[in-house]
């Protein structure tokens, strides 16, 4: 199944990523607090929401991007970001009743190739996303997840690989390689972490690519449907 990610507003990308590449997205994967580089989703989460279901991907997965210089810092840094990510999906869910929570909700990380991630931040920060009380229901269902280069000479698979417990990472989004192969997903080969699956693939950066749309394309691992673990906006708001 092939999405986009986009830094942009959905309502705002998503015709113009339609015309582009000819085809709706299965899923949409956008940022959350904090995300100082990006318009965050819950700026205005009605609008959003309605933009993803008139695109024909009612489905949202959610990431921050912390300003990278905190990603090598402590585990008090990473369980703040954690916070302010946690209250800014919770107060998307207060304020748009048609979004719904998965059993599962995958929650990533983003991690520029250039960036060490120390194991107290992704502690810190993992552990306060699994244990958090998402809506209130009591079943805990955020799990986090990397976005990263595995083939970076920085840390980042050496370092989730020792974590464990609550914040053992659930999943790989991996940003390489790039083949830039348009709508359609290539051959499902994603640079990996060796000891945590890879079940997200970003194949095709808007930069690297030279796409106009403010979109970048991924796809998820064959056999698993990625949507399952997103949001889902279940009717127009």
């Amino acid at each position: 199944m092939t999405g986009y990610d986009t830094a942009g507003q959905i309502q705002n990308v998503y015709a113009s990523a339609a015309s582009e590449f000819g085809a709706d997205p299965e899923f949409w994967v956008r940022y959350f607090s904090p995300s100082p580089a990006a318009n965050l989703f819950s700026d205005d989460p009605s609008s959003e929401a309605l933009g993803a279901w008139d695109s024909g991907g009612a489905y949202v997965s959610c990431i921050c991007a912390p300003d990278q210089s905190r990603l090598s810092g402590s585990s008090a840094e990473g369980q703040a970001d954690a916070q302010s990510m946690a209250s800014s999906i919770q107060s998307s869910l207060s304020a748009v009743s048609q979004l719904s929570v998965p059993s599962q909700l995958w929650c990533w990380l983003d991690q520029e190739a250039s960036t060490s991630l120390s194991l107290d931040y992704w502690n810190g920060w993992a552990s306060y996303i699994a244990s958090y009380n998402l809506d209130s229901n009591g079943t805990y269902p955020m799990h986090p997840g990397l976005y990263c280069d595995p083939a970076s000479a920085y840390p980042n698979c050496s370092t989730i690989s020792q974590a464990s417990g609550t914040a053992a990472p659930v999943a790989v989004w991996s940003s390489e390689p790039e083949p830039c192969s348009g709508f359609t997903a290539p051959s499902w080969n994603p640079d990996s972490c060796s000891s945590v699956a890879t079940k997200l693939w970003q194949y095709g950066e808007q930069g690297a690519c030279g796409y106009s749309a403010d979109v970048d394309l991924d796809t998820g691992v064959p056999g698993a449907a990625f949507s399952s673990y997103c949001l889902r906006v279940t009717s127009a708001p």
